[in-house]
């Protein structure tokens, strides 16, 4: 029998049962989550932006993973994260192709700037180049913008790049020794920069605003009044608590949940995508 290195499902984990419910209540909201990018882009070390995330791994495999990341999730279909716009992401390393090839272009663009505004000054200073510069200032004009959108966008192309291994912020401090996050087989999902711009927020910030607690927790909520990841039963594919004696409880509370909406079968066989990680990790 062929093995799968890849889940046919997205699961997202969390921490506990409470979390868990509120997923399912409610959605998924977008954190801000901090990532390190020491030694990988240049001039970017600490970032923070607002992502969810997932893992496309199998569950016979995931033990790990819920020691780091809980022992509750859900499980969501991947078409449901193909049309949510959830991407695999990049996993890199320092020096890399892919390091070095967006390393460059972030060095070109600087430059073209720096280059810009110098050559544009010695034009102004030759007076019988004033009317030529003129005539073209409107054309480099539409052109810096141009590059500027190009480098917006480039920007939010690194949401999706991840350390093939690094450092993780976990509880208030960096754990001792690196994740190999490659092991992760990251989904994430990001909004874009012209929308949280449109919402009065910015697309990142310095490692301080995750670092405070009430800094973080202002900005989460306020990102939450204005986007979430929702989704439907039929979307579900696994639901999965820590015990099994939690089970019972959690056919009711989906009941609670899911009964004035769902129809009575979608509401069947959401049960029966219930499991817990003990048959998962006994089983599997």
């Amino acid at each position: 029998m062929e093995t799968n290195i890849s889940a046919h499902t997205l699961f997202h984990f969390t921490y506990n049962k409470n979390s868990l419910l509120s997923i399912l209540k409610n959605g998924l909201y977008v954190r801000y989550s901090l990532e390190n990018f020491e030694s990988l882009i240049n001039d970017k070390a600490e970032i923070v932006f607002p992502m969810t995330c997932f893992c496309d791994i199998p569950l016979s495999h995931v033990r790990r993973h819920t020691n780091t990341y809980g022992k509750y999730a859900i499980g969501l279909s991947k078409s449901w994260g193909m049309k949510n716009q959830i991407n695999p992401i990049i996993y890199t390393y320092p020096n890399s192709a892919t390091t070095t090839i967006l390393n460059e272009i972030f060095e070109n663009i600087e430059n073209f700037f720096d280059i810009n505004e110098i050559e544009l000054e010695k034009i102004k200073i030759n007076k019988s180049l004033e009317t030529l510069y003129w005539k073209f200032n409107d054309r480099e004009n539409e052109f810096s913008k141009r590059v500027e959108s190009l480098n917006s966008k480039l920007s939010h192309f690194i949401r999706y790049i991840k350390p093939y291994e690094g450092k993780f912020y976990r509880n208030g401090d960096y754990l001792e020794n690196p994740i190999r996050f490659y092991d992760e087989r990251e989904w994430r999902f990001t909004p874009s920069r012209e929308f949280l711009f449109s919402k009065e927020m910015k697309d990142s910030y310095k490692s301080e605003y995750f670092i405070d607690p009430k800094k973080r927790r202002a900005l989460n909520i306020k990102l939450a009044k204005h986007i979430k990841l929702e989704f439907e039963p039929n979307d579900v594919k696994f639901i999965i608590v820590e015990r099994d004696n939690e089970i019972p409880d959690m056919i009711k509370k989906l009941d609670d949940i899911f009964g004035k909406t769902a129809s009575s079968n979608d509401l069947k066989l959401l049960g029966t995508r219930l499991i817990s990680l003990e048959q998962i990790l006994e089983n599997l």
